[in-house]
């Protein structure tokens, strides 16, 4: 039992020196953590979601929202990554990603879409923020990376609920800078249109979710705490998409929304 303990630490020791070393090289990016580990990290991160969220297992809907990401998952830098995507049975209006190619979709937010385009809009945006690794950023900005090797030794059980819940629920982890917001549309608005979606969609489903707010106060709280809206970023994402022009609707995602959402 000693020499397991013994080589645990060492492991841990190792893992945790060689992480914060080569992200002291890395000049701000994200470079010296490692995909692996932000695979593993993410999948750890999956599990706890799978555990405390209702996941919607209608085999129709999840299919269409998967055949919809992937299409997107495909036109990314990360298209030879494992992505999954996955519906949460919850009637607020909100997405989020993990690390390690997780993106998640309430029910509440498919209802609230209107057409199919608006749904890859979001699932984009999402997409990129895994490709552009903006979690793992934010824990080598927020000084984590020590926390981070002990996740994935599985020595800090109570670090990984913290994090899971700072980037599920609007917490700081989930706060992103304009920059990676921007970025996130960016390249999400390319991501989708290069799997033929209109990207006008975007902007319809932002502009769509910024007035439920205005009439409805406090309802997409959680959204915006993780997505924050400004009439700049709104500016950019209509001028990035000019004349552009693809799929707006498709059969599968209204039947998907009757399906499902809510």
């Amino acid at each position: 039992m000693l020499i397991k303990a013994t080589r645990t630490a060492a492991l841990g020791f190792i893992l945790t020196v060689t992480l914060t070393t080569a992200l002291g090289c890395a000049s701000g990016g994200t470079s010296g953590v490692s995909l692996q580990d932000e695979w593993q990290l993410g999948n750890q991160m999956a599990a706890q979601v799978e555990q405390q969220y209702k996941l919607v297992r209608d085999p129709a809907a999840l299919a269409y929202v998967r055949s919809v990401g992937e299409k997107i998952h495909a036109h990314t830098p990360m298209a030879s990554m494992p992505f999954d995507y996955e519906i949460v049975d919850d009637p607020a209006i909100n997405a989020f990603s993990l690390p390690g190619g997780h993106v998640y979709v309430n029910t509440g937010l498919i209802g609230a879409a209107s057409k199919a385009d608006e749904l890859a809009g979001v699932l984009a945006h999402e997409t990129a923020h895994v490709t552009q690794r903006h979690v793992i950023k934010q824990l080598q900005q927020q000084q984590q990376i020590n926390t981070l090797g002990a996740i994935l030794l599985g020595q800090n059980p109570g670090a990984l609920q913290t994090l899971l819940a700072q980037v599920v629920a609007g917490g700081a982890m989930a706060r992103f800078s304009r920059a990676d917001e921007k970025e996130a549309d960016d390249r999400g608005l390319e991501f989708m249109q290069a799997a033929g979606y209109d990207p006008h969609g975007m902007l319809d489903m932002f502009l769509r979710l910024q007035q439920e707010e205005k009439s409805r106060p406090g309802a997409l709280e959680r959204f915006f705490a993780d997505h924050p809206m400004t009439q700049d970023r709104i500016n950019d994402i209509q001028k990035r998409v000019g004349n552009a022009s693809g799929v707006r609707d498709e059969p599968g995602f209204q039947e998907t929304k009757q399906r499902v959402g809510r």
